[in-house]
């Protein structure tokens, strides 16, 4: 009978250093898979030696056939996902300008994230420095891809308790300090992008409709507009797991801006009526009106 070896005793056999890299490995795939796709949609041809490197062969695809699906799959995923977030750019573009600006998108950030919804969360800064891919609409572009990436803020953005009404009634004004939902946005336009994204769901309303009946379908129009004598001021926010734009007086918005600067009640107020022509009785029944509906929609928290 063999003496029993306790662990302490035991030879310590190391693992084997094979695959030596495995982190080498992983870098060099991913390489290979975030390269775009040819026009054919097929891998580039100088992948051809990495993937004889990095994938073996069966008796139905060679190494490149089977990377290629690799490729394939991480390409498509993503630029559905990017153009399922970004109709209204792609409605604003075209479609070949779209894929053309995606591509290169992804090629600069690609996906980061394990949560596919940030993917378009440099967009408006790759938008403001790459004018040459969406002129002669960059200001157009720029404005529907901030509204566009508040939609998705504000579909699963955190959500802070509300505040107590009591706390409002109770605390002077130059002390209540009040801040705003995070899942809000508060953004200052030239152009209705609102309008154009109402356009836009009727329209796919419409094609879909007429896909079911067997109407021929329309060709797509590209979502034009101009810019408006007077900004626009548009709040994106949530109610009821849904996704609304509410346009806003200038006097909100810059009262609304004051208060998530982290301003008093009072100055805040100060800051809104600054330079308003509005005469003070009916400032004061406007502030009322807003705060019961800010307090309605839950937007306002501590």
């Amino acid at each position: 009978m063999k003496p029993r070896v306790t662990a302490s005793q035991a030879t310590v056999i190391p693992f084997p250093t094979w695959p030596p890299k495995l982190a080498a490995i992983q870098r060099s795939m991913l390489q290979v898979l975030s390269r775009p796709l040819t026009r054919a949609d097929g891998m580039t041809p100088d992948s051809a030696a990495e993937a004889a490197a990095l994938v073996t062969p069966n008796d139905r695809l060679t190494s490149f056939e089977r990377l290629q699906i690799y490729n394939q799959q991480y390409w498509w995923r993503l630029l559905g996902a990017f153009g399922e977030d970004f109709r209204g750019l792609r409605g604003v573009l075209g479609q070949r300008k779209f894929d053309k600006l995606a591509i290169a998108y992804l090629k600069e950030y690609g996906s980061t994230s394990w949560n596919l919804r940030d993917l378009g969360q440099h967009l408006e800064k790759f938008v403001r420095e790459n004018t040459a891919l969406t002129a002669p609409d960059a200001r157009l572009a720029v404005e529907m891809v901030q509204v566009e990436w508040a939609r998705v803020e504000a579909f699963d953005g955190t959500e802070k308790p509300a505040v107590d009404p009591q706390k409002i009634a109770r605390t002077p004004p130059d002390r209540l300090r009040l801040s705003l939902q995070p899942y809000i946005t508060l953004l200052e336009l030239e152009y209705p992008i609102d309008d154009l994204l109402g356009k836009l769901k009727k329209r796919d309303t419409e094609s879909l409709s007429n896909a079911v009946s067997n109407d021929r379908p329309q060709r797509s129009r590209r979502l034009v507009a101009k810019p408006g004598s007077t900004r626009i001021h548009l709040a994106v926010h949530r109610a009821d797991y849904s996704v609304y734009f509410k346009r806003l007086d200038p006097e909100a918005y810059r009262l609304l801006i004051a208060l998530k600067n982290g301003q008093s009640l009072e100055a805040a107020c100060e800051e809104a009526f600054r330079n308003s022509t509005q005469l003070p009785e009916n400032a004061i029944q406007n502030v009322q009106s807003w705060f019961a509906t800010w307090m309605r929609l839950g937007w306002l928290c501590a």
